[in-house]
């Protein structure tokens, strides 16, 4: 994160257009922000549309505006996002979800600056530097015919992918700060800190809501909490990153690899498991193990996995599935889980798992 920011010092004074993609929730709007704010532009608005709210002809009216008469509930002019944030930065969040029709005006502007209201014959010129946003692959997008190539190129002057909070675990306890101090204000409480138990639970969880979920989990545990001190109590939904992705490889594997793997885990790990999974399917534990195997069939190899703990045979498996199949896509889809925690696996050591 701290490359990303010193890069974005270095783009601040163009107009180059910024293209930001990552996970829903990872932040990619507080860069947004945070480039506005450091820029020669901060002065000036800073406009975001969410381009997957709204339908393709409420879209196209809310970024160019519109004449009166545009369209049925077009009784007045108005003015849209570019005229707004003119001199300023307009930030396109989910913009793959962007009708042709909006995509090619949008091309347009970048190109010439200039637009039309809809229904309108004026031509309007702006200056106005876009940043782009996307929790999607944009480029499967390209090539699938969703999102135009030439603006995909338009926009990506430079390109920022936000890694998901998993894999930043450093920025947990500063982020955390942040928001204790937001709502101990908010909600008049007197919590100094948490205790470190608390927060290596934080650090270890998945976050599959990113940043978003971090902060209303401290939200909740800061509203709720007795003591003046957040404690792993006050998480009680949280997880290490562990359980959830045990959880989603355990439910795609036949039932003897479960009950080896379900052996070589410890009892507070297979409490917390049988708890996550009891709020999704009681069938997904509907015969637990008696016996105690040495080891599993994989894909129809057998692997040994005696004397491992959970982390090895996690590394066992990720790794065989990555030479079974032809891609890492296929690879992760096989195991429900994504393709960088696969690799994570299948890059692991036993010596250090």
């Amino acid at each position: 994160m701290q490359t990303i920011y010193k890069t974005t010092q270095q783009v601040v004074q163009s107009n180059i257009p910024l293209f930001i993609t990552g996970e829903t929730g990872v932040g990619k709007e507080g860069i947004a922000r945070y480039i506005h704010e450091t820029s020669p532009r901060r002065d000036k608005p800073f406009i975001a549309i969410n381009c997957g709210r709204f339908s393709a002809e409420l879209l196209q009216s809310e970024l160019f505006g519109h004449e009166a008469g545009a369209f049925t509930s077009a009784i007045r002019q108005r003015h849209g996002a570019f005229e707004m944030a003119n001199r300023g930065i307009l930030f396109l969040d989910e913009v793959p979800e962007m009708s042709l029709d909006a995509q090619k005006m949008l091309l347009r502007v970048l190109d010439t600056a200039t637009f039309t209201r809809l229904g309108g014959n004026e031509q309007l010129t702006v200056d106005v530097h876009i940043i782009a946003a996307t929790n999607r692959d944009i480029e499967k997008a390209v090539a699938e015919k969703e999102f135009r190539e030439d603006l995909y190129y338009r926009l990506k002057g430079m390109m920022f992918h936000l890694p998901p909070l998993r894999e930043r675990p450093e920025d947990i306890a500063p982020l955390v700060t942040t928001f204790m101090s937001e709502f101990r204000a908010e909600y008049g409480k007197s919590i100094t800190g948490m205790t470190p138990e608390a927060l290596t639970r934080l650090e270890q969880a998945a976050w599959p809501g990113n940043i978003r979920q971090l902060r209303s989990t401290i939200q909740a545990a800061v509203a709720l909490a007795t003591t003046d001190r957040l404690e792993p109590k006050d998480f009680p939904d949280i997880y290490p990153e562990f359980i959830k992705t045990l959880i989603s490889i355990w439910q795609t594997l036949p039932p003897e690899t479960q009950n080896a793997i379900w052996e070589t885990l410890h009892r507070e790990t297979q409490h917390t498991m049988m708890r996550e999974l009891s709020m999704q399917s009681s069938a997904s534990w509907s015969g637990l193990p008696v016996s105690s195997p040495s080891g599993m069939s994989e894909k129809g190899e057998f692997l040994n996995i005696r004397d491992m703990n959970q982390h090895e045979i996690l590394s066992a498996v990720a790794r065989k599935r990555v030479e079974q199949y032809a891609s890492l896509r296929e690879a992760a889809e096989s195991l429900d889980i994504d393709i960088r925690t696969l690799q994570r696996y299948a890059r692991s050591e036993a010596s250090d798992s």
